[in-house]
């Protein structure tokens, strides 16, 4: 029988062909590379069925299950993560596509290996026959040894401040931060897998050779751990990373964003530990299952007939029933969204119409303002004038009355003068010769 992977052929993340990396070198040879939004469609070309690796993320196209019967699957590191959770736009199709002949699929190839705790327990739910695999990157091996010019560390996929810290960090050191992003466009590209695989190793002999990696990435964080080099986890820098981290929080070293800025987490990155190697048995486990499945088919010949679980006809009704009802919830739920929306256009309208009137009365009012402001300014000239005035009728007061303080002193004098009794016998004696008109009266 001859092997296939899964991959994801219209990826932006270099992390979904570490996975089918991680997943074909465990196989003698592989034959097939899967388009995971494809899986139905998927037929051989000799028309017999190939074994599979189903180990990825699940899934986009849900309505294209369950897979063809030229597919023999080892359920494997499989990830599901409904996309309002993922806080994404997606399928109408949630956990419906796990249900009816889509769970009894599952089941049929039973138990499931799942890649973290959240799916684990979705599947459980669900009826299906799950457990914890951990993810198939934790089997990858070291990566050529090459000795840098210059140590340096990986920074991949984290923030700016994060960056910062590092650099401020290694500052009195010769080591060298470099920033690594796992964004890699294959939606319009026409690469051969032999090109993806080979930008793969690439990447991983980075991590493979440098002295720590600091990381928000799982497909980062766990090639690392599988190859032994110290790796540091950022746990909070992206929204929803638990459901795809738990539980690997406890096999790698991790804190916050806030943590490691602070420096409150205690972590050397220039002297880093060894990291937790509890991820050991899940590797062995994963290495042995595979190695079984290789084992068992290797050499079987088995038809696509043997394989075909469900007539195209009970695959074909299961879908239309599934996906109307799926469309049908859809519907009810886009009425609310347009009822919602129209009642939020008509309370938008009012409040428009209520803001276009207090526009106006704004307008007015600003209009009062100004004039008022201009009176305020005419009031405020005329007050400083008459400070002024006043100012100045003050200063003459002032004169007038320190000149009818020396007249009434004068006056005082002379009341003293005339008071006198030897004054009053003079005038009077001088009255006496004097004519009437030259007479001086007391």
């Amino acid at each position: 029988m001859k092997f296939g992977v899964m991959m994801h052929k219209n990826t932006q993340n270099i992390g979904d062909d570490i996975q089918t990396y991680a997943a074909a070198r465990l196989l003698p040879e592989v034959s097939y590379f899967l388009d995971r939004e494809n899986l139905d469609s998927f037929k051989t070309d000799d028309g017999k069925p190939a074994a599979v690796i189903m180990s990825a993320w699940y899934m986009w196209h849900k309505w294209n299950w369950p897979p063809s019967e030229y597919i023999l699957p080892l359920f494997v590191g499989m990830h599901y993560t409904d996309n309002d959770i993922a806080k994404q736009d997606g399928s109408p199709v949630k956990t419906q596509f796990l249900q009816g002949l889509g769970g009894q699929y599952m089941n049929a190839y039973a138990p499931v290996g799942c890649r973290d705790s959240f799916t684990e327990r979705t599947f459980k739910d669900l009826g299906i026959d799950a457990y914890f695999s951990g993810c198939i990157t934790l089997t990858l091996p070291k990566q050529p040894i090459i000795t840098p010019q210059r140590e340096y560390i990986c920074c991949t996929d984290v923030t700016e401040p994060i960056i910062k810290r590092a650099r401020a960090l290694t500052e009195n050191t010769d080591i060298e931060i470099k920033t690594v992003k796992h964004y890699k466009d294959y939606r319009n590209s026409t690469a051969s897998w032999a090109e993806r695989e080979q930008a793969v190793k690439e990447l991983l002999t980075v991590y493979q050779n440098a002295k720590c990696v600091i990381t928000r990435r799982l497909h980062c964080a766990l090639p690392c751990l599988a190859m032994g080099v110290p790796v540091l986890v950022i746990n909070d820098i992206k929204e929803g990373a638990d459901i795809r981290f738990e539980p690997y929080y406890e096999q790698l070293y991790n804190c916050s964003q806030q943590q490691f800025i602070s420096g409150e987490y205690d972590y050397d990155i220039t002297d880093p530990p060894k990291n937790p190697d509890s991820y050991l048995p899940l590797r062995e486990d994963l290495l042995k299952k595979v190695a079984g499945f290789v084992e068992k088919y290797k050499d079987a010949d088995i038809s696509a007939d043997e394989l075909r679980l469900f007539s195209k006809e009970q695959i074909i009704n299961w879908r239309h029933d599934t996906m109307k009802d799926c469309m049908n919830g859809w519907l009810y739920v886009t009425r609310g969204h347009i009822n919602t929306n129209a009642k939020l256009e008509k309370k938008n309208a009012s409040l428009k119409k209520k803001l276009d009137s207090s526009e106006k009365e704004l307008s007015k009012t600003a209009a009062a303002l100004k004039d008022t402001q201009k009176k305020l300014e005419a009031a405020d000239t005329k007050k400083k004038e008459l400070e002024k005035r006043l100012s100045e009728s003050g200063s003459k007061n002032a004169e007038l009355e320190k000149y009818i303080a020396k007249l009434s002193a004068e006056l005082e004098r002379l009341k003293r003068i005339t008071s006198c009794r030897c004054v009053r016998y003079s005038v009077a004696a001088r009255n006496v010769f004097v004519s009437k008109n030259k007479k001086i009266k007391l």
